[in-house]
């Protein structure tokens, strides 16, 4: 379990290791894990970024207010650490063709999603010395460590490029 908000509308908010594919913040307080107390928060759909009670628990207006409020303000940092708890999971796979790749999230789901990224706008220039995108593509694989894709032709995962997914993968 992660908890990533403390103290929202009464409770700490966050995850458990075997979750929902979709992004959310639950209670996981020892008294609200179950029971009438129980709450939880979609914060996206397939891929769209939203915030919709899914489990209403006994949390009032002003509480769910408060917890949007602060989802809101660590919104990119949710986002982050759930793009490496997708990874982790196997819920993000990705896919080059030329120089683009496909992200696809939460495969073989109903909540599955794809995203697609072009190399040569987000790297401008720093494959062009090589053969072509095609005659020897760069590699292209999850950093699971800290969420991010790498791309390069580098063995080490640090020497390659690095693409934070977070603007690619979840959209307003």
């Amino acid at each position: 379990m992660a908890i990533l908000i403390r103290g929202a509308a009464g409770h700490d908010w966050g995850w458990y290791s075997r979750e929902d594919q979709r992004m959310h913040v639950q209670t996981v307080d020892a008294d609200a894990r179950s029971g009438p107390l129980k709450a939880k928060a979609w914060l996206e759909n397939r891929g769209r970024r939203t915030f919709e009670r899914a489990v209403s628990g006994k949390l009032s207006g002003s509480e769910w207010s408060e917890l949007q409020s602060k989802v809101a303000a660590d919104r990119e940092g949710l986002e982050d650490l759930w793009i490496a708890f997708m990874i982790r999971n196997d819920w993000l796979k990705a896919s080059l063709r030329g120089s683009s790749v496909t992200l696809t999230a939460y495969p073989g789901t109903a909540q599955s999603f794809t995203r697609t990224i072009d190399l040569r706008e987000q790297f401008p220039g720093a494959y062009q010395h090589r053969p072509t995108w095609d005659e020897k593509p760069p590699v292209v694989e999850f950093d699971r460590e800290h969420g991010l894709l790498t791309v390069g032709y580098d063995p080490s995962l640090d020497r390659r490029d690095h693409l934070s997914l977070r603007e690619h993968l979840f959209v307003d």
